[in-house]
Order: structure tokens, then C-alpha cells, then sequence
């Protein structure tokens, strides 16, 4: 009798692993029929999706931060699980409201290129932001053993200062869209003031430019009065330069519209001290009355309209209401490049002058992006160094995961030969064996 050899592989395979086997694959039968049947069907080409199904799987990858993305996949526990959807969900809304003041800024920026390229612009750029973003905070929140530097600089250096500049993009971009007259003001107001600085750089320009028979006049004089005359030779030349400065008294009883070249120097000073003090003050004048009609008017628009026609149409558009009302027509700034410098000066400004009640809507949005921005740094910082998140990365727990499916692989192998083994003594006859039928008829 020949003994059976014994397969030491057998040993290895416990009525524990036997029950762990059938209770997997329960488990994929009643959770999982699309793998089953794909086991069936391995070669079956898979379903081809719909195009509004790959579109709308599309934007979520580009829009959502998902939950997967966030731990590793060595263990994940159902509470590892709520906690990855629940700090996705917080990074995901943190993220889009900033991506709303991002586009506004975008749009605005580009607004003067029309309306179509301005939006493709304003898309493209702030999607590429929101992916940006995404893919940070995803970063940010694989803090684990080999990966803490990488974790770091991804929080430090990408994640806090894109949302600094994102929640600063959304108060910017409130401002321009809910400020965009006030915007056009302050855009005349600094127009204006140029002009008024023009104006008064040239008075400066006036006054630093005496003519010089004026000094001359004047050093002359100082020169006289210094002039000893106590004996008849210093009496004659003090009478000399007297009549040089003064002219004679027939000089000087002549009519003064006489050629300024033959008039003494004096005299020549004085015509020209009256001319230009006459243009001193018309510059003056002209300088306070234009104080005077910006004041009255109280509209720099309207004023700068007015006085530069020109200027105005170069920087202004003027458009008109969707309802033709013409209260409602607006004046808007022509470069959006301009246009964001005002709102990020005006925005700015109003935070640093404490003018709270004039930001409005635009503090609303602003503190709900730094709220929401501070939840998503703390919650990728919290989520990083969880227990069951270090877990999930933790190769021990990997060797354990793929030594129990190794072991489940060779339970489900040494089941399927037990099944071959009892189908092949199935599927033989009772009975003699064929080997003795020759001797049963001797």
C-alpha cells in the first residue's frame, strides 16, 4: 500500500482561514457584483461612460478635493473615513468660496480684451488656481514617516500663503464688483490730482524762475545803500552807479513804454517784477479756480468730463442699463489692470482707515474666506497627525494586509484543488478496478 505523501502547505491553512475565505467572498457577492462579474468576464471591455457623466467626473477632480486623496491605503478605519470626508469637505468649501473672488479679480483684470475672452481667461486661470490649491491641501495632509519635510513645505510655503493671497483676491474682488462707481471716483479723484500737480509743479517752476535783472536789481541796490559818501570822490561814484540802477531823473520821467533795452536796470526790473507777477498770478488764479469748481460741482467724474474730455473718454467707459433706466448707467474704468490696482488700494485702505461699515458685504466674504481658510489649514495640520491616519501609511500594517491576502490566496487554491480532487472521484465508477477485469475471467 502506497502512503500518501503529506502537503505541507496544508498546515498552513486553518478552518479559521477556511471561514474568513467564504465570508469574503459573501461579502463581494452581496457589496461588490461588479467584481464578480468581472472575475466571470475579465476580458469584457468596460461600459463607456456618457459624456455628461465623464464631464461631471471631471469637474470634480478639478473642483473637489477627495477624501481618498488624503490618507494612505494600508488601513483605513470607518472612523479614518468620516474624518477624510469631513476635512474634504471643509478644504473643498474653503477653496471655492476662494475661487469666487478669484475669478472676479481674473475677470476684471481681463475685462478690457471683451466679454468672451475675459470669461475663458478668468476660467482657465482660476481653475488652474482651485486645482492648485487642491492639490496643496492634499499634500499638506500626508504628514507620515519619510514624508514630514515634503508635508511641511507644502503648509508653510504653498498652503497658508496661496489662501493669504486667495482670501485677499476674494476682498478685492468683492470691492470691484460691488464698488465699481466709487472705483471710477477715486480713478477721476487721482486724475484730477495729477492735473491739479501739474498745475502746481508749474507755479513752482514760476517762482524758482526770477529773471535775472530782477536779482540783479536787487544785489545792485543792497550795493548802493553800501556805498560810502563821505567825500566828493565816494559821492561820485555812488552818483554813477545811481544812474546806472536809477537813470537819470530824465530817465526816469520819461514814459514807460519805452524798449525794455534801453530802460536802466532798475527800471528794467520793475516792468519785468510787474509781468511776472502778473503770471504768478494767473497761475495762482487758475489754480484756485479750479479748487473752487471741483468743490462746487462735488463730482469728480462730472469734472474731470468736463475740463479733459479727452482724458475722460481714454479712461472711462460708460455703459448703459440692461433696462434703460438712465439712473442706473454706469461709469466704469476702461483698464482692468487699473481697475484691480483701485480695488486692491480702496479694499486695503478701508481695512487700515477702520472704515468697517464702509467694506459691507465685502467683510462678510472676507471673513468667511479667512474662517474658512484657517478651518482647512487647521484641519490639514489635525488630519496629518492622527493615530489612524499614520496608520493608514504604516508599511507593517501593509506586510500584515498582503500576508493575510496571501494566506486568503492560498486558502481559495487549496479550496479549488479539493473541488478538482472530489469532481475526479466523482466522476469515476464504482465498482473493480479495470486493472482486474483480466483476472476475474481466468
Amino acid at each position: 500500500m502506497t502512503q500518501t505523501p503529506i502537503n505541507p502547505h496544508a498546515l498552513l491553512i486553518s478552518d479559521r482561514d477556511r471561514q474568513q475565505l467564504l465570508d469574503l467572498l459573501q461579502w463581494l457577492r452581496t457589496t461588490r457584483p461588479d467584481l464578480v462579474e468581472k472575475s466571470q468576464n475579465p476580458y469584457q471591455a468596460p461600459a463607456k461612460k456618457k459624456f455628461l457623466t465623464q464631464l461631471t467626473e471631471t469637474a470634480s477632480d478639478l473642483a473637489l478635493v477627495n477624501p481618498t486623496d488624503l490618507h494612505g491605503h494600508y488601513r483605513v478605519t470607518p472612523a479614518l473615513k468620516k474624518s477624510a470626508v469631513t476635512t474634504a469637505a471643509v478644504m473643498t468649501g474653503s477653496n471655492l468660496i476662494d475661487a469666487l473672488g478669484n475669478f472676479s479679480v481674473f475677470f476684471f483684470a481681463f475685462k478690457s480684451l471683451s466679454l468672451v475672452p475675459a470669461l475663458g481667461i478668468s476660467v482657465l486661470m482660476t481653475v488652474a488656481v482651485l486645482k492648485v490649491a487642491n492639490a496643496l491641501c492634499v499634500a499638506s495632509s500626508h504628514g507620515h514617516k519619510g514624508r514630514w519635510g515634503w508635508a511641511m513645505t507644502a503648509l508653510v510655503l504653498g498652503l497658508i500663503p496661496i489662501n493669504i493671497l486667495q482670501t485677499a483676491a476674494t476682498g478685492v474682488g468683492a470691492e470691484i464688483f460691488n464698488n465699481a462707481s466709487e472705483l471710477a471716483q477715486l480713478r477721476a479723484s487721482d486724475s484730477l490730482q495729477a492735473i491739479l500737480k501739474t498745475k502746481d509743479d508749474k507755479l513752482t517752476e514760476a517762482k524758482k524762475n526770477l529773471p535775472p535783472v530782477i536779482t540783479e536789481c536787487q544785489q545792485e541796490k543792497q550795493a548802493l545803500e553800501a556805498m560810502p559818501r563821505k567825500n566828493a570822490l565816494e559821492e561820485k561814484a555812488f552818483q554813477s552807479r545811481y544812474v546806472r540802477i536809477y537813470g537819470t531823473f530824465q530817465n526816469q520821467s520819461q514814459p514807460l513804454n519805452l524798449p525794455l533795452e534801453q530802460l536802466p536796470l532798475c527800471l528794467r526790473a520793475n516792468r519785468l517784477q510787474t509781468s511776472y507777477d502778473d503770471h504768478l498770478h494767473l497761475l495762482q488764479q487758475d489754480i484756485d479756480h479750479f479748487k473752487s469748481q471741483r468743490a462746487a460741482l462735488g463730482n469728480d467724474l462730472d469734472f474731470l468730463k468736463q475740463i479733459a474730455p479727452a482724458q475722460y473718454d481714454k479712461t472711462f467707459l460708460e455703459s448703459k442699463s440692461w433696462f434703460w433706466l438712465p439712473e442706473n448707467d454706469q461709469v466704469e474704468v476702461r483698464s482692468g489692470i487699473e481697475l484691480v490696482t483701485l480695488g486692491t488700494r480702496n479694499f486695503f485702505g478701508k481695512l487700515q482707515r477702520g472704515e468697517w461699515n464702509e467694506l459691507g458685504l465685502n467683510l462678510f466674504l472676507t471673513g468667511l474666506s479667512v474662517i474658512t481658510s484657517l478651518a482647512a489649514i487647521g484641519m490639514a495640520i489635525s488630519f496629518s497627525l492622527s493615530k489612524d491616519t499614520q496608520l493608514s501609511y504604516d508599511h507593517q500594517e501593509k506586510e500584515r494586509i498582503e500576508q493575510w491576502f496571501r494566506q486568503m490566496r492560498l486558502t481559495l487554491s487549496s479550496l479549488h484543488q479539493e473541488q478538482v480532487e472530489q469532481l475526479k472521484n466523482a466522476s469515476q465508477p464504482s465498482g473493480l478496478n479495470i486493472q482486474d477485469e483480466p483476472n476475474n475471467h481466468n
